[in-house]
């Protein structure tokens, strides 16, 4: 009777655990290549269609690939995409050398990021396997006494496995089959949607001001708020500030 269903040694007794690996494409990596097919298609005349933001980075940071408009010369943050017309003059930011540049640029920080992404994984399973250990391979076993057999039988690779367990009772001297199924669970909990960040409108085209000529008789009147009404400060206030007056010499 075979000691286990998928394999022949001990050491495949020990259901194992894999890291669980990562989406094929993490979020950054589909943002930049979205970012990179609009700026290749996109005429750079389209109006962003949640306003764009008129912080001048202040509130977000100042855009990486359009940071000025080049004819009205406002102040983009990072929130102003660079396919969007600019959301004040509407002056495109696309001609040959521009469009050619920001492919580039867009290009070197995906490579950047996807070499950062796997350095990362690789890092992670290998961190999993040191913690995990070594269990050693009995002798005349094929392969090297302490190392781990690869991946593939009697080890879970990230699907669903089974695997049966012959054991002797050293009581009654029976033997008893167990059946163990290793089912992998994703160590990673599911993140929440990030926020949409506060974008900053754009100002009012008029000025407001008071078109009506003051008020001859009261000179101080607000005209624009008539309604406004001073409220003097309390009576210990004005007390403390008539002292300090008198010891800084009656000024």
């Amino acid at each position: 009777m075979p000691w286990i269903s998928s394999g022949s040694l001990t050491s495949d007794l020990i259901p194992t655990r894999q890291p669980t690996t990562a989406p094929a494409k993490q979020q950054a990596i589909s943002a930049l290549e979205t970012r990179l097919h609009n700026v290749e298609y996109a005429s750079g005349k389209e109006k962003d269609p949640k306003g764009g933001c008129f912080c001048l980075a202040r509130e977000h940071g100042l855009s990486t690939y359009i940071p000025l408009c080049y004819g009205c010369g406002l102040v983009l943050c990072n929130l102003n995409l660079p396919h969007y017309a600019c959301p004040h003059c509407r002056e495109s930011f696309f001609d040959n050398t521009r469009r050619s540049a920001l492919v580039a640029q867009i290009l070197e920080e995906l490579r950047r990021q996807v070499a950062k992404e796997e350095e990362e994984r690789n890092r992670a399973i290998e961190e999993a396997r040191k913690a995990e250990g070594a269990f050693p391979m009995l002798p005349g076993a094929s392969g090297t006494q302490g190392t781990r057999r690869p991946a593939g039988r009697g080890t879970a690779t990230g699907h669903q496995s089974s695997h049966k367990v012959l054991s002797l009772n050293s009581i009654t001297k029976r033997i008893a089959v167990s059946s163990y199924t290793n089912t992998p669970i994703s160590s990673r909990p599911l993140s929440p949607a990030p926020e949409e960040p506060r974008r900053v409108p754009s100002p009012p085209r008029k000025i407001s001001y008071v078109k009506q000529p003051p008020d001859p008789v009261h000179l101080r009147r607000n005209i624009q708020f008539p309604d406004l009404q001073h409220i003097p400060p309390p009576e210990g206030l004005n007390t403390h500030s008539r002292q300090q007056r008198e010891r800084d010499g009656g000024h």
